[in-house]
């Protein structure tokens, strides 16, 4: 069967044909106006879809690029500069250090080295309170605290602090001290040599002093799995029994914090696994450059005059789930596609309370042989002055030279060895603070070359995303002029049919 082709259909046709042609010359025009290959998802679906694909690579890229990784740079440089900043306090600490070391000293050098570890006392914390854009890099999720006090204040707190066998340590302790009494008044009360004597004892040290105690002081230990209470005696530091061994239990003495432990009770707490032991207790008066508790301990701040308002720090996590003991907060950065790092280094890594309590020893031990100096001076001036003293005085006086003479040499050792082992001790401290710097260096690096690899990934997606979505100026340039050929052949043929009909035939 033949189709009847009639004058409208052949009109029809060239129409339609005119039209896709003139579509085609309209979207090749639109493509290089716009320089893209679509202008509309349904344009070309793959095409959209890709695109989108790539842009969202492209938008996490920059995000990465430009914002996190240069983000975590910054705090994990801010973190090397403070832990060079320590370890060259540290290193000066030693120098210190090795000077006291010696057995060549002089008064004027001990004074010396008094001074300077004063001045270093001051400088250990201070590089903790480093921050980057108002964010303190080693308090963990409170960036907006810093980690020392900046100034003396009297705020309140409920510490518990725990401690392990590792941080029961051996001490000693010179006792028999006494004073100048330049009148003469006092030398009835005789005064030898056998009134000196050395002690060695066992303590744990807690990381503040001059605390206190909200009701009994209790000391916490595990026995055999059983908890078990131990009622500490509290005595004043003055008190001449203060560093006397317990025959049982153990003493605090508040103002030094210092827990004097007998010998029972060491073995013990030696037995003990690490934080089965621990000490509740209040402090409430606060130096400049002391360490925050919060960053260090479960505890509360109790300074509210409601109780309801205390605040409680290190009890719960962030989801609010209970936690049995302090644990350190990770603050972490996605620098590239699923790699996330940990970027800071928490206080307790470095800047712990040993630290500034070893010096405070250190400084304590110089002033002693110090003072037993100026006390030696006087009392051998004392025993020159026959004419101010009788002759039964200047017997007690030379006992008493004798005795503060052993009394000297006793500080002097106490002190020597206190510096020689603290060589030991501040080598520790500084190999810990060189292992966080190596690790923020480690990670610093990690960021580098991550940093790097985005940058090439970033390029490989934009190159991408462009020959996806743009045209080729070129190509779409000549089918353009294609496509306008074929429009003007398309116009001159329907020209031709236009003038044909059916009369032409018959």
């Amino acid at each position: 069967m033949s189709m009847r082709i009639t004058n409208s259909i052949m009109n029809n046709n060239t129409k339609n044909n005119i039209n896709i042609n003139k579509l085609n010359e309209d979207k090749q025009n639109t493509m290089i106006a716009t320089g893209q290959k679509i202008t509309r998802p349904s344009d070309d679906p793959v095409v959209a879809i890709r695109a989108l694909r790539l842009n969202s690579n492209i938008s996490q890229s920059n995000q990465y690029f430009d914002k996190n990784i240069p983000d975590a740079d910054a705090w994990l440089k801010i973190t090397e500069t403070a832990l060079m900043q320590t370890d060259t306090v540290l290193a000066k600490i030693k120098e210190s250090l090795t000077q006291g070391a010696s057995d060549d000293n002089t008064p004027e050098d001990r004074m010396n080295i008094l001074a300077d570890l004063r001045g270093m006392r001051d400088q250990i914390y201070s590089a903790g309170n480093a921050d980057y854009a108002d964010r303190t890099v080693f308090t963990g999720y409170r960036t907006g605290e810093s980690l020392t006090f900046m100034d003396a204040e009297n705020t309140l707190y409920n510490i518990k602090e725990e401690f392990s066998a590792d941080n029961i340590s051996m001490i000693k302790h010179i006792s028999g001290d006494f004073d100048v009494d330049k009148t003469g008044a006092d030398l009835g009360t005789p005064i030898n040599q056998q009134s000196i004597e050395e002690n060695t004892l066992y303590r744990l040290r807690l990381a503040y002093d001059n605390v206190s105690y909200p009701q009994d002081a209790t000391l916490n230990y595990k026995d055999n799995g059983t908890d078990t209470p131990v009622t500490l005696n509290v005595v004043e530091f003055a008190d001449d029994n203060a560093y006397t061994k317990p025959a049982t239990g153990a003493t605090l003495i508040a103002e030094t914090g210092e827990i004097i432990l007998s010998d029972d009770l060491r073995d013990k707490l030696q037995a003990a696994t690490t934080t089965d032991i621990y000490l509740t207790y209040d402090k409430e008066q606060w130096q400049k450059n002391d360490l925050r508790p919060e960053h260090y301990f479960q505890c509360t701040d109790k300074s509210a005059a409601d109780p309801a308002d205390y605040i409680e720090y290190n009890y719960t996590d962030p989801d609010g789930n209970a936690l049995k003991h302090f644990v350190n907060q990770k603050i972490s950065y996605e620098i590239s596609f699923n790699q996330t790092i940990e970027i800071n280094t928490n206080a307790n890594q470095v800047f712990t309370h040993d630290i500034c309590r070893d010096v405070d020893e250190l400084i304590a031990a110089t002033q002693a042989v110090i003072d037993a100096d100026n006390k030696l001076d006087e009392l051998k001036k004392m025993a020159e002055n026959t004419d101010r003293y009788s002759e039964a005085q200047i017997k007690e006086i030379n006992n008493r030279v004798e005795a503060m003479t052993k009394e000297r040499d006793l500080l002097a050792d106490k002190m020597q060895t206190l510096f020689s082992q603290g060589l030991t001790t501040f080598d520790g401290y500084a190999d810990r603070n060189n292992l966080a710097l190596t690790a923020a260096g480690a990670t610093r690096k990690r960021v580098e070359l991550t940093k790097e690899r985005m940058q090439e990934q970033l390029a490989s997606f934009k190159e991408l995303a462009d020959s996806n979505i743009n045209i080729n100026l070129t190509d779409a340039a000549i089918d353009l002029s294609n496509a306008q050929l074929a429009l003007e052949a398309a116009q001159m043929a329907a020209g031709k049919v236009a003038k044909q009909t059916l009369l032409n035939y018959i």
